[in-house]
Order: structure tokens, then sequence, then C-alpha cells
């Protein structure tokens, strides 16, 4: 389980923005500005890996326990961090921010009530279905269109 979250973040972070900062800094009118947005948004995302390995050391303790508020916490906020970051950093290389990535993040927000009734496992099994699914999304939007230039804020 922890494999394939390793991977969707992987999958979820390279897909066009990370493939493209280098070329978006330098057509950036502020390359500072942009460099301190990139800088933030990898904090964060960062900041919700770490969150994630808590949450997955606590599902590999605990699989089939009582889920505590604080461990549904760490599970699923985990993602929902690594989210709102990698929304950051596609903005700052786009102007924009996927659809895919606010449903998402509403879908985990979603998901947090429900998940404190059922056990560890199933809430970490629900963060994977998300992120298989943002990574399913972005997959489906890029089949057959060349690679979008990047467009940084102004």
């Amino acid at each position: 389980m922890s494999f394939v979250g390793t991977a969707l973040f992987l999958r979820i972070y390279i897909y066009r923005s990370g493939e493209l900062l280098p070329a978006a800094i330098a057509a950036a009118p502020h390359p500072d500005r942009l460099g301190v947005s990139a800088l933030t948004a990898h904090l964060l995302m960062m900041a919700g890996i770490v969150a994630t390995a808590v949450g997955d050391e606590l599902v590999i303790a605990h699989p089939l326990g009582h889920t505590r508020p604080a461990w549904v916490a760490v599970i699923l906020g985990g993602p929902a961090l690594f989210l709102v970051g990698r929304s950051f950093f596609e903005y700052a290389v786009f102007s924009r921010v996927s659809r895919d990535r606010v449903i998402g993040l509403l879908v985990l927000v979603a998901l947090t009530p429900p998940m404190l009734l059922l056990p560890p496992l199933l809430a970490a099994i629900a963060a994977i279905a998300v992120l298989t699914g943002i990574a399913i999304a972005d997959a489906a939007r890029a089949r057959g269109r060349p690679p979008e230039p990047p467009s940084p804020p102004g």
C-alpha cells in the first residue's frame, strides 16, 4: 500500500508541471517570484508526503483497529496536503489548477467523517483510490494532446 501511494505521488508530481518547471522559470516575467512559489509548493508537497508516511506506519501497526481522529488526519490529510501543494505548483507553472486536483481534495475532505467509523486500512485504501483517480484523469486528459507549454502567472 505504501509503495502504491509513493508511486502515485511521483506520477501526479511529474505530470506536466514537474517536467516543465525549468521552462516555466525561463518564461516567467518574474523568475524570482516563481521560484518562491515553486519552493512553497514543494514544501507543502513534502509535508504531505511526510504525513502520509506517518499514516502508513499507523496502518501497518493497526490495520484493522479502531481509527482515531488524529489517524484519519494523517491518513487522508497527508494526500490532501500533497494535493494542495501540487495545485500551487501547477498554478505557478500554468496559471491554472486542474479540476481533478480540486475534486480529489474535496473527496478526501468528504471521506473524513465516514473513515472515523472504519479501520485504518480502509481509510488508506480510500486515499489510494482518490490518488489513482487523479492519475487516471491526468492520463486521460493528456491522451492524444501535445504537451502544454508553460504559462506562469505574470
